[in-house]
């Protein structure tokens, strides 16, 4: 009985989250989150996003314009030089952010294909807002 419980527990727990690398060859396309989130990525390394929830990322410098709570912005992408589930977003000052200091991380809440991305906003809720890519 403790075996099949302790197998039950163990397989409900498993996730993909933060352990499988990010496509990045299919990764350029619109990506779209509830509540019409969404993130465009471009081959060239650029991105632009709108309509997602300030919650979702973990602000260091500043706070959004004007307390909003969905944001835009734009800026350049990469893969995490040592964590390849990770993908870092340097956002530029414009549209919802007052600076150019503001770095958003997306990692694989689900392997694809296609993959689900999602925002990691802290160590106390490492699980965001998850975007998935339109067909």
């Amino acid at each position: 009985m403790s075996l099949a419980l302790g197998l039950a527990v163990t397989l409900s727990g498993c996730s993909t989250a933060g352990t499988t690398a990010v496509d990045i060859d299919g990764l350029p396309g619109v990506w779209t989150g509830s509540g019409g989130g969404r993130v465009e990525f471009h081959a060239d390394g650029r991105f632009s996003m709108k309509g997602i929830p300030a919650a979702s990322i973990a602000f260091t410098w500043s706070e959004p314009r004007n307390g909003a709570t969905r944001v835009s912005g734009a800026g350049t992408w990469r893969q995490d030089d040592v964590a390849e589930d990770s993908l870092q977003l340097m956002i530029e000052a414009g549209g919802s952010f007052p600076t150019d200091e503001e770095v958003a991380t997306l990692m694989v809440a689900e392997d694809g294909p296609p993959q689900v991305l999602f925002f990691s906003t802290n160590v106390d809720k490492p699980h965001g807002y998850e975007i998935k890519k339109n067909p």
